[in-house]
């Protein structure tokens, strides 16, 4: 790239960079504008030296040596050096140099013979720098908080700085804090903030403000680009102190009142002195105390152990040096038996703001810690019970798919065999939907969590609503015929496109039919009525059957529920099917209902779709085999003889060479036999699971892809299978076409691969099961 060119490039580059040569002087070969911007002479700096374009400021000395040493560094160590150094920078216009600290990386550029040509020099504002890692804590902060430079303006404001400050948000950046609030010129707040930033040493202090009438409770700190203040409203408290004098000359009377309030409350109220001697306790406590007067009375005095009386008298300490009130818990045994109590102790003040006493209050938290520990355990066990269902599920799930495995693979067979466009195609292509449709159910099993969370994730695709209602009611027949129900669909003549996942909405509807099949006595009649008006498709299932009170129909839609026991004693169900309807009717952003007039007058659900992007085709599932074709030698273990049979079976129909095993430690001994260009491997197989045939081929050093095939899907399962070598996870019953596609880019990217020479050393099977 010529120089001219390379300059372009880097005048565009955000940020401030240069590319230097690295040779004395270092020259400027290439500069960002930014960068440029702030040199003596911008427009003017390729060739030049850099420190003659950045020339040095008497108050930072040694910024460029400093400087030069890191481009040293990285031209010895071939690699990039990072550092953080002052180097002012002039003003043009005026002459005098602004301090400024920089987070700097130099990057050596090498030629063909590995020497370092040129250098990339990166710098960053070290304020900016550390301001981005900081900016989300200090907007989340309930202090107010602002930085202010060596100038005096504000570089950073946030939220409830500009709250307290009654400033609208974004205002205060770069206004002069004399100028925007000038009543804080000649004040403490001057005082203080010029300390800070001229000596470098934090203050904090308390002062009032007139232009916004308020306290303020005040800590500046030093920082690089010149002071950090954090802050906060304390008008309320400071208000608060200054009632004290006016609370302390209440009259005789008042103080009767207060106490005749104190001796009717259930908590113990009382008062230490300085010198930890009691000067009042409320009648609760002094029957708990069991004395008539504790005037002048120490804690060892009023019957406490020795421990209690030294850890109260070093609390009654802490208060007064700190002025600041402190709580705790403790156990007592008094005149009602061992109890538990939560007690604070708070400073009491006169009007000169001295402490004079100590205040105390107590509660008697037996009962609630009694509770709060049943509450606790119970707590616990609802957790254990959570973790038993979660295990429970994966479980299920997993048995659930061992079975469905060999049907899918079962069915791949048949239909290579079968005529495509014939009865037994459409046949096979019924049942591999609902294999597919069962395999989604043992899904959402897996994940009930997240389907009580709300967090199901569509599939979505424009789709046929004739071929989503055909769906519905196959999976839904059998119910429908054993009740010896007529159904009827009365669907638009006009093909409607719905877009949805069409899975999900086959399976909103089928629960509608089930429900209504279900409810309604033997040879009763079902509707499904379909309506589209404006943008928005309506289905309709309507029936005979028993009917509904209007207050049980908002219960119909909880998960777990199944109406009334009148209606739902005999009818089978665990009540999850109308709840996950309406939560995928919401997912579609659509609404599912249910209207009744009551028993006995059957009921009508409306499923509420709305209809968009109708310039999308639906696409349709193809009757015809897959086409690819394999040549891979494929080594799979599987100990259940039905699927890996018919999963090799399938495999094969699909060109591949298929060397199948029963368990992993036969495929781990045959594997240098077998060598093959794939390995499926079941995880839970006798003599050696899946993990750990998949670890030992990894010790060789064999590379050849290893593929996860097992019923456990959860995430954990997956990250185990990863971190046990494996390159994918699939979960039973995979698709074959999926398998066949994953098969066919594995043996796509060996032949693109050159040849690696051995691909491992020899492997055999260790001599325990581990």
């Amino acid at each position: 790239m010529a120089p001219h060119d390379l300059l372009r490039v880097f005048e565009t580059m955000p940020g401030h960079v240069a590319v230097l040569r690295a040779a004395p002087g270092f020259p400027v070969v290439a500069m960002s504008r930014s960068l440029q911007a702030m040199s003596s002479d911008p427009g003017n700096v390729v060739g030049r030296p850099l420190f003659e374009l950045f020339p040095e400021s008497e108050q930072s000395g040694g910024s460029i040596e400093a400087l030069q040493a890191s481009f040293e560094r990285a031209v010895r160590s071939r690699a990039p050096d990072h550092h953080e150094q002052r180097f002012d920078i002039a003003d043009r216009a005026t002459g005098r140099f602004e301090e400024r600290y920089w987070l700097v990386v130099n990057t050596p550029v090498l030629d063909d013979d590995g020497a370092v040509e040129y250098i990339l020099h990166q710098s960053e504002d070290a304020a900016t720098g550390r301001r981005h890692g900081s900016m989300a804590i200090l907007d989340a902060m309930t202090e107010g908080v602002f930085t202010l430079d060596r100038q005096w303006r504000f570089s950073y404001v946030n939220p409830e700085a500009h709250r307290i400050l009654r400033a609208e948000p974004g205002s205060l950046v770069g206004a002069v804090i004399w100028e925007r609030f000038p009543g804080s010129r000649n004040s403490a707040f001057s005082e203080h903030y010029r300390r800070t930033m001229h000596e470098r040493v934090a203050t904090t202090f308390t002062g009032f403000y007139p232009g916004l009438e308020g306290w303020y409770e005040v800590t500046v700190y030093p920082a690089p680009e010149g002071i950090s203040v954090y802050f906060r409203d304390v008008t309320a408290r400071v208000l608060a102190e200054q009632d004290r004098e006016r609370l302390a000359a209440e009259s005789e009377h008042q103080r009767r009142v207060y106490e005749t309030a104190l001796d009717n409350t259930p908590d113990f109220v009382y008062v230490f002195g300085t010198d930890h001697r009691a000067i009042y306790a409320n009648q609760a406590l002094l029957r708990v105390w069991g004395v008539d007067d504790v005037r002048g009375r120490t804690w060892l005095d009023l019957g406490y152990e020795q421990w209690h009386a030294d850890l109260h008298d070093r609390e009654l300490a802490e208060v007064i040096a700190t002025r600041a009130p402190i709580r705790g818990e403790i156990p007592f045994t008094g005149t009602n038996g061992r109890r538990i109590y939560d007690y604070i102790f708070a400073p009491v003040f006169d009007a000169s703001g001295a402490v004079v006493a100590v205040a105390g209050t107590t509660r008697d938290i037996t009962e609630r810690q009694a509770a709060e520990q049943i509450i606790h355990e119970h707590a616990q066990r609802l957790a254990e019970a959570d973790r038993a269902k979660d295990h429970f599920l994966a479980t299920l799930s997993h048995e659930l798919r061992n079975p469905l495995a060999p049907m899918r693979y079962g069915l791949e067979i048949l239909r290579a065999s079968t005529e495509p466009g014939g009865q037994q195609a459409r046949i096979h292509s019924m049942m591999e939907r609902q294999v597919d449709h069962l395999v989604r159910l043992v899904d959402d099993l897996m994940e009930v969590s997240r389907i009580t969370r709300g967090t199901l994730s569509l599939q979505v695709e424009p789709v046929l609503l004739a071929e989503v209602v055909d769906s519905a009611v196959e999976a839904s027949r059998p119910v429908i015929d054993a009740g010896q129900h007529s159904l009827v669909l009365d669907l638009p003549a006009m093909p409607v496109v719905v877009h949805g996942d069409r899975v999900r909405m086959a399976q909103i509807l089928g629960n509608l039919l089930n429900n209504a099949a279900r409810y309604s006595a033997p040879g009763g009649s079902i509707v499904l009525r379909a309506r589209v008006a404006g943008d928005e498709l309506t289905l309709s299932v309507i029936d005979s059957g028993v009917g509904m009170e209007q207050a049980e129909i908002p219960r119909l839609f909880e998960m777990f529920s199944r109406g009334e026991h009148t209606r739902a004693s005999h009818q089978g169900g665990l009540g999850i099917g109308l709840a996950l309807a309406r939560r995928l009717a919401v997912l579609h952003g659509g609404s599912l209902d249910a209207v009744s007039d009551g028993p006995g007058t059957g009921s009508t659900f409306s499923l509420v779709l709305p209809l968009q992007g109708t310039g999308a085709s639906p696409s349709f599932p193809s009757d015809d085999p897959d086409t690819t074709r394999l040549g891979l030698r494929v080594l799979l273990a599987d100990d259940d003889a039905d699927v890996g049979g018919s999963l090799a079976e399938a495999l094969r129909l699909s060109g591949a060479e298929v060397h199948l095993f029963d368990n992993g430690g036969d495929a781990l001994a045959r594997f240098d036999t077998v060598d093959p260009h794939v390995a499926i491997l079941d995880i839970g197989m006798p003599h050696l699971s899946g993990y750990e045939v998949a670890r030992a081929l990894r010790r060789h050093g064999v590379r050849t892809p290893l593929i996860a095939l097992t019923g456990w899907g959860q995430a954990q399962d997956r990250e185990r299978a990863f971190a046990s070598g494996f390159d994918h996870h699939l979960v039973k019953p995979v698709a074959m076409p999926m398998l066949v596609d994953l098969l066919a880019s594995i043996e796509g990217a060996a032949r693109a691969a050159p040849s690696p020479g051995a691909r491992h050393d020899t492997v055999a099977a260790p001599a325990t099961g581990a």
